[in-house]
C-alpha cells in the first residue's frame, strides 16, 4: 500500500427514499495498486488491524471536507480494531466542529466482536463530542447473528446486505427475509438502509418498505474526486 497520504478514497451517496435527495457519503478505501481486501487480508495477517482503522478514519475525514460532500460521513470500522490516542488527537483537531453530529461509524460484520476496541472507540468519539451514529454492514450476510450484532452494538442504522437486495422485486424468498428483518428492525426503531441497489425495479419495489435510506450504482457508484 502506498503511503498514507497518497491513499485515495472514493465517496458513494447514501440517498433518502422518500425524496431522493443525498443523506450522506460511504468512504471507501482505493489502496491503488492492490485490492482493499487484499489490503486488509494481509494487515489481519500481521495483526495490524489498529493501523487500517487509523488511517481510514482520518484520511476519509479528511478527503470528505477537503472536497466539500453534504450530509454524514459513514466509516467503515472493525469491530476488533481501535485507533490510538495519538492519532485520535490528530482526528479530534481535524473533525471536531467540522464533522459534528455528522459520523457514522460502520461496523463491518464479517469480523469478530470485540467488547474491549468499541467501548475504547465510541469512548474516543464522546469525548471529542462529535455525536457519532453506529451503523451494522452487510446485515444478513449470513457471518454472524444479526441478532448478537444488534444487541452487542444497539446499532442507530442497519444496512441490509446486497444478497438480499439484489433482484428483490422478483425474489421471493428475498421479500420474505426482507419482511422479517424490517419488522425486526422496526420494532426496535433502527434506521434501514438498503445496500446494492442497483436497478428502478429494486428501488421501486424497496419504496413499499419502511426502508429509509439506499445506496447502490442505481443512485451513483463510488468516486474518486478531484482534490
Amino acid at each position: 500500500m502506498s503511503h498514507p497520504e497518497n491513499l485515495k478514497f472514493a465517496f458513494q451517496p447514501v440517498i433518502k427514499t422518500d425524496d431522493g435527495t443525498i443523506y450522506g457519503y460511504e468512504a471507501l478505501m482505493r489502496p491503488e495498486p492492490y485490492t482493499p481486501m487484499e489490503v486488509i487480508t494481509e494487515y489481519a495477517r500481521l495483526n495490524r488491524l489498529n493501523f487500517i482503522e487509523e488511517i481510514t478514519t482520518y484520511y476519509g475525514a479528511k478527503q470528505f471536507l477537503e472536497n466539500g460532500l453534504e450530509g454524514k460521513l459513514f466509516l467503515n470500522s472493525f469491530p476488533a480494531a481501535y485507533i490510538s490516542d495519538e492519532m485520535m488527537e490528530k482526528i479530534h483537531e481535524l473533525v471536531q466542529s467540522r464533522l459534528k453530529e455528522k459520523l457514522v461509524l460502520e461496523i463491518l460484520e464479517y469480523t469478530e466482536f470485540s467488547e474491549k476496541a468499541h467501548n475504547r472507540k465510541t469512548l474516543h468519539f464522546k469525548q471529542s463530542k462529535t455525536g457519532e451514529e453506529i451503523a451494522i454492514d452487510d446485515y444478513g450476510c449470513g457471518k454472524n447473528k444479526d441478532e448478537d450484532c444488534i444487541d452487542f452494538y444497539k446499532p442507530d442504522i442497519v444496512k441490509i446486505d446486497y444478497k438480499i437486495i439484489h433482484n428483490i422485486d422478483s425474489d421471493l424468498a428475498n421479500q420474505k427475509k426482507l419482511l422479517d428483518i424490517c419488522t425486526y428492525l422496526e420494532k426496535k426503531g433502527i434506521k434501514i438502509l438498503a445496500e446494492g441497489v442497483e436497478t428502478k425495479e429494486e428501488y421501486e419495489y424497496l419504496k413499499n418498505y419502511p426502508v429509509k435510506l439506499m445506496q447502490g450504482w442505481y443512485f451513483g457508484k463510488p468516486r474518486i474526486f478531484s482534490k
